[in-house]
């Protein structure tokens, strides 16, 4: 079987188990005693985890044993996300599907001779780079911070490896020049012009974050001057910020990006919603682009359908592969934080869901309209009470609070069940894989089917960015 036609068997494969279980993943948690959702639970699922203590779903998922006795339709599913999602730490790689070749698919480990990913322990240093002359932004050791000032340990994370591993690909590429598709604050291109000397031009839609790259810019060159020479200063490539919302790829001619449409690479540092896939095909359209990376956001905000964010590829238009919202939001969340919680035993404050379940209830027999109503959010705390909660919740609704004494009853019965909301939300969340593995493949696909050699990476720490796959496509 050939590479491509086991990316296919894959595909196929995980779709089908989340058809198995849309009525998982379609499972509103805030819907909870509304619809009864545990009810929905194949019988012997509601006998098992009744009254299990959610820890045990904890350490499964973390691939660890228990002395807990599993369903084996629920061990079986386990198996099955396993065997078909895409690995989601950054010691494996699938690596090496070229459409030319179409080698055998391999999920490797990363061998010594492979180059080192920065780790969050290693972020301090960045910059701090002794084996060449230290009058650049990027080597100057008294320069090492210069590019983490206002940027949280998440982002340091993200913009350190995703911009070394721009740096590598465009050198294997011979392409200097970058055009990252929603730059924000500019933080990633402002390391890669900076640190790593390439000409870079960021293309952002809020004029207001375009203003506050530019302010970024000129606090480092203030910072970089005291210690550079005025030689090294008016070396320095400087990023260039281009306020546009583009639509289609021919619009790129058109924003003032000339100098950058020759020989270039297009990035995309978690681009929201349908901007991931807009990249995609500007990559494929765009015969100038040497080579794409780019990390999925967002899946929730994906229009779906022929000509739109997913699918992309041809082979999985053909399939019954639909995603329904639920199963895509899902998919954004942080499982390796949430199970490690859970493994744990730190999951008390998640009682909060089932306080907003409780009053999902109370809002629907008060008024049927109010039906998933934007309440506020509210962190749970053990000192806090529902009526305290409701109270918070309901500010921005300006309804009042219930008067009666049987709701306020029920209300503490339905909280009396907040493990197995736990549990069930936890179930949803075992799918979450799977569904994120699809959408990554469809792009992967797609890119193939237009010529591209392709491979998808695990690059940053998943308990730090859950988002942690980059896909990258060269011509």
């Amino acid at each position: 079987m050939s590479q491509v036609e086991q990316v296919k068997c894959c595909i196929e494969n995980a779709v089908k188990v989340i058809r198995m279980y849309d009525w998982l993943l379609d499972l509103y948690v805030l819907d909870y005693f509304v619809d009864n959702h545990w009810s929905k639970l194949p019988e012997s699922w509601q006998q098992n985890f009744i009254d299990m203590d959610p820890q045990h779903l904890g350490q499964i998922l973390n691939g660890q044993p228990t002395n807990h006795i599993f369903p084996l339709s629920f061990l079986a599913l386990i198996k099955s996300v396993n065997a078909f999602n895409i690995p989601r730490r950054n010691n494996t790689e699938i690596t090496d599907i070229q459409a030319s070749s179409f080698k055998s698919i391999q999920i490797i480990k990363t061998s010594k001779k492979n180059k080192t990913m920065t780790t969050p322990t290693e972020i301090e240093d960045i910059g701090n780079d002794l084996t060449t002359k230290n009058d650049t932004c990027g080597n100057n050791p008294k320069l090492k911070n210069l590019f983490l000032k206002h940027v949280n340990l998440k982002k340091r994370h993200e913009i350190s490896l995703m911009a070394e591993l721009v740096h590598e690909v465009a050198s294997k590429s011979d392409c200097d020049t970058v055009i990252d598709f929603g730059s924000g604050l500019g933080h990633l291109v402002r390391m890669l012009a900076y640190k790593y000397d390439l000409n870079v031009a960021g293309i952002e839609g809020q004029s207001q974050l375009i203003e506050g790259a530019r302010k970024l810019d000129k606090e480092l060159e203030y910072t970089a001057s005291i210690y550079l020479t005025d030689e090294a200063m008016a070396q320095l490539r400087r990023p260039n910020h281009f306020n546009s919302t583009l639509s289609c790829h021919s619009q790129l001619a058109t924003v003032g990006l000339s100098n950058f449409m020759s020989n270039c690479g297009l990035i995309g540092l978690h681009p929201c919603g349908d901007l991931g896939p807009s990249l995609i095909k500007y990559f494929v359209r765009y015969p100038q682009a040497k080579f794409v990376c780019v990390v999925g956001c967002c899946y929730m905000k994906l229009t779906c359908g022929p000509n739109s964010g997913y699918p992309l590829s041809d082979f999985v238009m053909k399939l019954d592969s639909h995603l329904s919202y639920p199963s895509r939001e899902i998919a954004c969340h942080a499982i390796e934080v949430y199970c490690d919680r859970l493994r744990k035993g730190n999951y008390e404050d998640l009682k909060v869901h089932a306080y907003r379940a409780a009053l999902e209830r109370i809002l629907i027999n008060h008024n049927p309209e109010l039906k998933h109503a934007q309440v506020r959010s509210i962190k749970h705390s053990d000192k806090m009470t529902f009526e305290r909660y409701c109270s918070l919740a309901l500010e921005r609704l300006n309804i009042p609070l219930p008067t009666s004494t049987e709701i306020w009853l029920r209300a503490e019965e339905d909280l009396q069940q907040w493990r197995q909301i736990v549990i069930v939300y936890t179930l949803r969340l075992t799918l979450a894989p799977l569904v994120e593995t699809v959408i990554l493949l469809d792009r992967m696909l797609y890119l193939i089917e237009n010529g591209a050699s392709c491979e998808i990476k695990p690059v940053f720490d998943p308990t730090i960015s859950p988002r942690n796959h980059v896909i990258i496509a060269r011509r």
